[in-house]
């Protein structure tokens, strides 16, 4: 007796129009911890691109535009804050869950010899390295920009605010919630906001994509103050092993100019990764897609081939 698999990814719940057709359909996938948002676009070898804290596809837009007319481009927002649906009431947003929940959307998604792209998200891929889902079978490439690594998990500058995610995750909810707002109401703050992470800026509607959820909704502020909560040095230290045991290609695109990542990470990673390639990228920060989208889909254009015509 055979049954039938149950779909699990619905149809598009939401459109986004753009004149550049970037990311227009957003879809909802059903995962074990609840709904996350994904588009696609383009056709050709599959990149997947997640996203960081406080950051979804809009992060990737002008990434994706770039590279859309030869690959097939797949953004997933990952539940940290910048999700538009909460996940489901009592679901495990530990690091080790997150990480693992990462993967888990290549198999629903159904990718093969995918070229994972990540952000800051790319401490939970660094995670789930060590995490034996069976879904690393369908990462083919690796693409890593500034993210968290080794005992930056958190990064040094955050450790205040995660320890207070992890004390008085109400407190810490309802200040992020503030800040937030406050971007929202005054482009001032919200530059300032933005001036950490990256030297280009946002424009008003994309700023908004990224981070009205998290203020219009205390259960999506909340999923990501539960995954910051989750964070600890040793998580990442103890997965390092596994990060020689990775023998596909990887790529590690990095700002110098990032105050939360050094480029000391990155050349570590690079060395420990056996068949790793760094391209340094001068006067990025953090958001290396926001700031220089140029060279991040250069980059990634030649690192992943493409069928020839």
């Amino acid at each position: 007796m055979t049954t039938k698999r149950k779909s699990t990814r619905s149809a598009a719940a939401a459109k986004v129009h753009r004149p550049d057709g970037a990311l227009l359909d957003i879809n909802r996938l059903e995962t074990r911890l609840g709904p996350l948002a994904w588009r696609s676009s383009g056709q050709g070898p599959v990149l997947v691109f997640f996203a960081g804290a406080l950051a979804n596809g809009e992060l990737w837009r002008d990434v994706v535009v770039a590279l859309q007319d030869r690959y097939r481009c797949i953004t997933v927002d990952l539940p940290l804050g910048a999700h538009p649906w909460p996940l489901s009431e009592g679901a495990d947003r530990s690091a080790t869950s997150l990480a693992r929940l990462l993967l888990d959307c290549l198999d629903l998604l159904e990718v093969a010899d995918a070229t994972v792209v990540n952000d800051t998200a790319g401490g939970l891929v660094l995670l789930s390295l060590a995490t034996g889902h069976p879904a690393l079978g369908r990462v083919g490439r690796l693409v890593l920009t500034n993210c968290e690594n080794y005992d930056q998990f958190p990064p040094d500058k955050l450790k205040k605010a995660v320890a207070m995610c992890r004390r008085t995750p109400r407190l810490a909810r309802a200040a992020m919630r503030l800040q937030m707002w406050l971007g929202h109401r005054s482009a001032a703050v919200r530059r300032r906001g933005l001036a950490a992470v990256c030297a280009r800026g946002l424009d008003d509607e994309r700023a908004e994509a990224i981070a009205g959820p998290a203020w219009r909704d205390r259960r999506v502020a909340g999923d990501l103050v539960a995954a910051l909560a989750g964070e600890g040095p040793q998580l990442l230290i103890d997965a390092a092993a596994a990060i020689p045991q990775f023998d596909r290609p990887v790529l590690v695109i990095w700002g110098d100019a990032c105050g939360f990542f050094p480029m000391a990470g990155a050349q570590r990673l690079a060395s420990d990764f056996p068949r790793a390639t760094l391209v340094p990228v001068p006067r990025a920060k953090t958001w290396v897609p926001v700031d220089n989208p140029a060279a991040v889909a250069d980059a990634i254009a030649k690192f992943v081939p493409t069928p020839v015509p």
